[in-house]
């Protein structure tokens, strides 16, 4: 506290000025106190958020077998004790897991598995709905969630269909045809059957700039791809026979699923890209509709008057919500980048994937 003269008041011996001390007003010490409340508060927090980041990298640490957690059930509508599944396939596909600051998000594969494993387990769940929305992505990723379909399918003789929403392309439109039905929304770009194997070459950039490769092989065909040498047609022509055969084992997948020759597929895979409508008068569906015409749908073929629509979605613990908050605290000031949908962009390797598509999902 200071002293302050004040005007009108006396002066002391020797003309000095007599001081008066103020009192601290009640307000002041109301707000020292919330101040203080809230410091402490913060602390605590900070405190908690630390310790259970140390704890769940200890977790991580000592677990050696990764699990995906049981997914809950959330009602979508209906009623009756016969259920049908929503199950979400969205995104990029991939089989690479992502690693965020406290948890593991695991691969879309790993997802899609788990949920069709549980699904396959419960009696009474009496069919499945894809909702699929992904551009596709790596070849064995597709081909892996299109065989557990078939596997789903064979193992438990319960219908599958598709209800494909913004995006089904390409590896998307190659597990759909697992289905046994696959009904477009009215706005869905679908096709892109095809293959791509994404390269670059730099070579006039580095020479340029006087930039020199300097790499050691094996053998002559060891570099094939490269983007630091110029690719001979004899080169080419290796990487091309690749991606034939790629390409004919999604004509194939086509062919058996939507039940049309292969000659009739090729025609119409050329990679293009196509409209719901344009998909139905190709064969390549079955139908446009919303959400609510694909359940009707599936209680159809199920023989199903009615149902129990739930859709399978991961719950979220403590360690899970401390990753969210964590990962928008330190993504606040940098590009949010989800490595699991860029992990397979960076690779030289053939993809059925649309690459029209943003990848930033």
């Amino acid at each position: 506290m200071t002293d302050t003269p004040q005007n009108n008041m006396p002066f002391g011996m020797g003309g000095q000025p007599i001081y008066i001390k103020k009192q601290r007003g009640a307000g002041f010490w109301v707000a020292v106190g919330l101040a203080s409340f809230f410091f402490l508060c913060s602390l605590f927090l900070f405190t908690l958020f630390i310790g259970v980041l140390v704890l769940s990298k200890a977790l991580i640490t000592t677990t050696t077998v990764k699990t995906v957690k049981p997914v809950s059930e959330i009602i979508v509508e209906g009623n009756g004790e016969n259920k049908i599944v929503i199950i979400s396939i969205k995104g990029i596909l991939s089989n690479e897991s992502a690693e965020g600051l406290l948890i593991e998000k695991p691969s879309i594969v790993d997802m899609v598995k788990q949920q069709l494993e549980q699904a396959a387990g419960d009696a009474y769940v009496k069919a499945v709905l894809l909702e699929v929305d992904s551009p596709g992505g790596g070849i064995t990723a597709s081909d892996i969630i299109y065989n557990q379909i078939m596997k789903f399918k064979a193992d438990t003789e319960k219908k599958v269909v598709v209800y494909m929403q913004d995006i089904a392309a390409s590896g998307g439109y190659y597990i759909s045809s697992a289905a046994d039905a696959i009904v477009a929304h009215p706005t869905t770009i679908t096709g892109s059957i095809g293959v791509i194997m994404p390269l670059i070459n730099v070579t006039e950039l580095i020479n340029r700039y006087g930039i020199k490769d300097t790499s050691i092989a094996s053998g002559d065909k060891k570099e094939i791809g490269s983007p630091l040498k110029q690719m001979t047609p004899e080169e080419a022509a290796i990487l091309k026979d690749i991606i034939d055969e790629m390409y004919m084992q999604f004509v194939k997948v086509v062919s058996t699923g939507r039940k049309l020759d292969a000659e009739t597929v090729k025609k119409i895979a050329d990679g293009r890209i196509y409209t719901g409508k344009q998909a139905l008068e190709k064969g390549l569906i079955d139908q446009l509709g919303y959400l609510e015409d694909a359940i009707d749908l599936t209680k159809d073929m199920s023989g199903l008057t009615e149902a129990t629509v739930v859709r399978y979605e991961r719950p979220h613990g403590l360690i899970d919500l401390f990753g969210l908050m964590s990962g928008k605290f330190f993504q606040s000031n940098t590009i949010k980048l989800d490595i699991s949908q860029f992990h397979d962009h960076d690779e030289v390797k053939p993809m059925y994937l649309w690459t029209g598509h943003s990848r930033n999902e």
